[in-house]
């Protein structure tokens, strides 16, 4: 990767850099602290958002001129899906994986009534059973959480319901609260469960108020969790800017990857500037060590920041996000013809390659015209579906 400074940034203003404080805003903090940002000649100040919906309006008016994001918001922003249509895109991956699915231990004890096999638990198995069992009683739906409604949380935990025959639309109630008041509204009894990133499932396991039941990975294999988005016309017009901004993210990614920087970057997060926690609430989220629950995460399941099959774009997956959008009926009318387009527009790998000089080209990309003429309605139906170790491998198609 070239790492030579670009005089011609110095005349550039600082650009200003939104996160949401969690644990995969490290690349951005450690970019900063760490002199990465500095290193490319780009000055940065980071700004601390307190919602997803911020960050996403901030970019939306060049408030903020890019943001740590969640995969999905720059296909939702383009779009137009739950908000103002303005053209956003990613040039860079922030980091794979890190999701789970926690409930609290009063679902839990029940659903250990309603288990035939060892493996309806996680399945989602003894939860249909248990909530076709309220049903006949006219008990109140069962409440879960997730962090945004254009996310991998809400996708994740709506594709394991709907494998075990439950109806995220009529059998439970899907809410939205933001993850550090996740644990607090388990143990309140106001939600049941939820679909979070680390470390809030770890966490609530330790407290012993929940218990993990799947990982992120074992429902969708390794997918893309949050990226760097930017507003298309910014991008555009403070092109070698951002292109520098991508280098040293990439170099920050390689930092925080790395085991013999997480006492350094643990103490960085936990600064009041950041995450405002104690280093021991954080162990969970970069650490291979995991509090002992009832079903353990698979080493695959673990968060990724750094590699190019990390880094890079992927405009499969913003297919396989519009697939879901539509699945979930949260896509407005979009004609099929321009899938291809729209996944290209938004995940731009010909900027990430210009900024890495990695020049692999993604093989699951674009789509044959057929394959684009019937792709919403091959996911909505489950006929096509992502490699069960996730979307470097492609997906699986089905005759069914």
């Amino acid at each position: 990767m070239t790492s030579t400074v670009n005089n011609s940034l110095e005349s550039q203003q600082t650009v200003r850099i939104g996160f949401i404080p969690l644990i995969d805003c490290a690349p951005f903090v450690i970019a900063k602290e760490k002199g990465f940002f500095a290193a490319e000649g780009v000055s940065v100040t980071l700004s601390k958002e307190a919602s997803w919906a911020s960050i996403r309006d901030k970019v939306t008016f060049n408030i903020l001129q890019g943001a740590h994001m969640l995969a999905s918001m720059p296909i939702a922003a383009s779009l137009g899906v739950g908000t103002l249509k303005t053209a956003m895109q990613t040039s860079f991956t922030v980091s794979h994986n890190g999701n789970g699915i926690t409930v609290g231990n009063t679902l839990y004890e029940a659903l250990t009534k309603y288990v035939a096999h060892s493996s309806d638990i996680r399945n989602g198995v003894a939860l249909k059973r248990y909530i076709e069992d309220r049903a006949k009683h006219s008990k109140p739906l069962l409440r879960f959480a997730v962090v945004y409604p254009y996310s991998s949380h809400n996708y994740q935990l709506r594709d394991w319901l709907a494998r075990a025959g439950i109806d995220p639309d009529e059998e439970v109630q899907i809410v939205v609260i933001p993850p550090v008041k996740m644990i607090d509204s388990l143990k309140a009894g106001d939600i049941d469960g939820y679909c979070v990133g680390e470390p809030w499932n770890s966490l609530a396991v330790e407290a012993g108020v929940g218990h993990l039941l799947v990982t992120g990975y074992e429902i969708w294999g390794s997918t893309p969790e949050k990226v760097f988005g930017v507003n298309s016309s910014w991008a555009e017009q403070h092109e070698l800017t951002h292109l520098a901004v991508i280098r040293a993210l990439e170099k920050a990614c390689e930092w925080v990857d790395h085991p013999d920087n997480q006492t350094e970057l643990l103490s960085i997060l936990s600064h009041p500037d950041y995450l405002n926690c104690s280093v021991e609430q954080l162990v969970y989220g970069f650490s291979a060590i995991k509090p002992k629950g009832k079903f353990d995460w698979p080493m695959e399941a673990y968060q990724r920041f750094s590699g190019q099959e990390i880094n890079r774009p992927l405009p499969s997956y913003a297919l396989w996000i519009m697939g879901q959008m539509h699945r979930w009926h949260q896509l407005p009318s979009l004609e099929a013809a321009n899938l291809n387009a729209m996944a290209k527009q938004v995940y731009r790998q010909d900027i990430y390659e210009r900024a890495s000089g990695d020049l692999d080209q993604e093989m699951q990309w674009p789509l044959s015209s057929l394959q684009e003429s019937t792709w919403l309605e091959d996911i909505a139906k489950g006929r096509v579906r992502l490699h069960p170790k996730g979307i470097l491998k492609g997906f699986i198609k089905s005759e069914d």
